[in-house]
Order: structure tokens, then C-alpha cells, then sequence
């Protein structure tokens, strides 16, 4: 296998590379139009993360490139993240990598997205706190856009350290209507499992006050005032009484779901 060349958008700049990976990766990875932003939407977002250091989320983009038989040099893998300045938490948006490389694996992208967010950390002078994921719940999961089985991809993020924060997580969706100038209609989906990455050889439920702070940077993003949203305040209570420290594999139970139903079907 030819060695990999890692490239950080973040740091290069180089959009036609991103747009590249974006057709060729990100789209085949996630087809369902929900899970994605629109090229020109996403180019929006990171070139306004890159230029406006100030501002407190910033966007992280790493893209690994091998040398093909042809000796061209493709990208096979990526990922986006975004680490909150005023929380100094991170949240894992996508990792992908394009079908058919061998050599590869979603272990070796999950540890690189952890460097970085580390990396950006240091260059506050901060210590990492938490970093998150959003995945999708599989019953939630439309079977039209399945690229890869819902329960092994929660497998794959639990294989390098994820675990279950258990908790209703809402995910903020705005809808467009007439009024939408004067005051946004957000409506919430609850299709997704918040997962959190153990850290210095901490879980994340050690942490209970990096998960609120994370969960108000999160929202903030959306323009959305923690302090007076009813739904952050209800997450942040659910936290509150998540046993200290506990480990919870979410993949787990839903092996255990498969097993019943296959034991349904052999009687």
C-alpha cells in the first residue's frame, strides 16, 4: 500500500480538493440529501471558519490522499469536525472514505480527527474537554440511502473509544416560511445517539459540565439562546443524572434486538 498523504484543508486552504472530495466521498458516503450540506453550502461554511479566526467554532477538514496504480494521486478518505473555542469541545461531523480502498480504516480516520482537535486545543493554550459524535438511531435509518449497516457503524465508533451518552438528543432543524425573517420556525429531529469519545482515560460521563458546555456552543451555532430553549435546558437536566463514569455501548443493544428478531423468525 502506498503511504498516505494527509492534507488539512484548514490549514491549505484547498478548496478545489475539498469540492473533489465532496463529490467523490462525502456524497457516496452519506446519499440521504438530509445528512448533507449542499458543496456550495459547505464551501460557505469552512471558507468562513479559515478567514474569520475569531469566531468561536472552527471548522477542521482533513483529507487523506494515496497514489493510485496510474501514479495519480486521489483522495480515499476525510473527515470534518468543528472544536468550540469557548467550550473547548469537539464534535465529529463526517468521516468517509471512498469505496474500495484497501489499507484502510475508519479506526485510523477517527484517531486522526482526535490529533487534530487536540492540536487546535494547544494552539488556545487549552485542554481538550470532550469531544462528541452524532449518529443515527437505526430504526430512524431510511433503508433507500443505507451504504453501510447503522448498527456497524456505531460499532466502528465505539472500536476507538465512543460510548453512549444517554440522553433525548435534538438536533435543530429551521423551516422556511413566510415569517421566517422576523423569527425562524426550528422544528427538532430525535434520530440521532450523541456519542463521546473517552479522553486522557476519561469517559465522557466523567464530564458532565464539558457535555453542557459542548451542548450550548452546539446551539448557540444555530442561533439558538441555551439559557432561554426549553429543549437544551431539558438535555443539560438529563445529564444531571447520568450515573458517573458510566460506559454504555449503544451497539450492544441493538445486537441484542437483531438476535430476537432473527429467534422470532426461526419459530
Amino acid at each position: 500500500m502506498e503511504e498516505l498523504i494527509i492534507e488539512n484543508i484548514h490549514e491549505t486552504y484547498n478548496y478545489k480538493l475539498l469540492k473533489e472530495v465532496y463529490f467523490d466521498i462525502l456524497v457516496p458516503c452519506f446519499p440521504d440529501p438530509e445528512d448533507h450540506m449542499t458543496w456550495k453550502e459547505m464551501k460557505n461554511m469552512a471558507k468562513n471558519s479559515f478567514e474569520n479566526p475569531e469566531q468561536n467554532e472552527h471548522i477542521l477538514i482533513s483529507i487523506s490522499k494515496q497514489t493510485m496504480p496510474d501514479r495519480s494521486i486521489k483522495p480515499v478518505s476525510f473527515f470534518v469536525g468543528v472544536y468550540y473555542e469557548k467550550s473547548s469541545t469537539g464534535l465529529i461531523s463526517y468521516m468517509g472514505m471512498r469505496a474500495g480502498c484497501k489499507g484502510l480504516s475508519a479506526s485510523n480516520i477517527q484517531k486522526k480527527v482526535l490529533m487534530e482537535m487536540e492540536k487546535e486545543a494547544l494552539k488556545y493554550k487549552q485542554e481538550l474537554r470532550a469531544v462528541l459524535s452524532l449518529v443515527d438511531l437505526p430504526e430512524h435509518v431510511n433503508p433507500k440511502y443505507v451504504t453501510l449497516p447503522p448498527t456497524q457503524r456505531i460499532m466502528i465508533m465505539e472500536k476507538n473509544g465512543a460510548s453512549y451518552i444517554p440522553i433525548d438528543f435534538y438536533y435543530p432543524i429551521f423551516k422556511n416560511t413566510f415569517l421566517s425573517f422576523f423569527k425562524p420556525k426550528i422544528k427538532y429531529k430525535k434520530d440521532a445517539a450523541l456519542l463521546g469519545y473517552k479522553l486522557y482515560g476519561k469517559l465522557p460521563t466523567e464530564l458532565p459540565e464539558a457535555l453542557k458546555d459542548f451542548l450550548d456552543d452546539f446551539y448557540r451555532f444555530y442561533g439558538i439562546d441555551p439559557r432561554k430553549n426549553a429543549v437544551v435546558k431539558q438535555m443539560k437536566h438529563e445529564i444531571d443524572f447520568i450515573p458517573h463514569g458510566i460506559n454504555i455501548k449503544l451497539s450492544k443493544r441493538y445486537r441484542l434486538k437483531e438476535k430476537e428478531k432473527k429467534k422470532k423468525r426461526v419459530y
